[in-house]
């Protein structure tokens, strides 16, 4: 028996620890090499001023900066990314892509 074919995968680990989390990471380092370190003050700064709801953690400080994020945490990013994203000053095609991107993982995310 192969052990690897018979293990269900872990959600919190792959999906929310894993892939969301390279996904934010791949997203502040495109930011960051096309458009320069302020893109992610940008972003860091429309994290802080969302309004706060009972149950979403809302970063006051600069998610770049935090050494761990807990699995809560990155399902409370995932419920906000596209709208932190929405009418950033970068290339329409770029914004575009990463919208999509953001939005695809949320409804594959509600799917899984």
């Amino acid at each position: 028996m192969n052990i690897y074919e018979a293990t269900v995968i872990d959600r919190m680990h792959h999906l929310d620890l894993g892939l969301f989390k390279h996904q934010i990471n791949f997203t502040y380092s495109l930011l960051k090499e096309k458009y320069g370190a302020s893109i992610l003050n940008t972003i860091d700064n429309r994290l802080a001023n969302i309004p706060r709801f009972p149950e979403l953690k809302i970063f006051k400080i600069s998610i770049q900066s935090l050494a761990r994020i807990t699995t809560n945490e990155y399902c409370n990013l995932m419920k906000v990314m596209i709208f932190v994203l929405n009418n950033l000053d970068i290339d329409e095609s770029i914004q575009n892509k990463l919208l999509k991107l953001y939005e695809d993982w949320n409804n594959m995310y509600l799917l899984s």
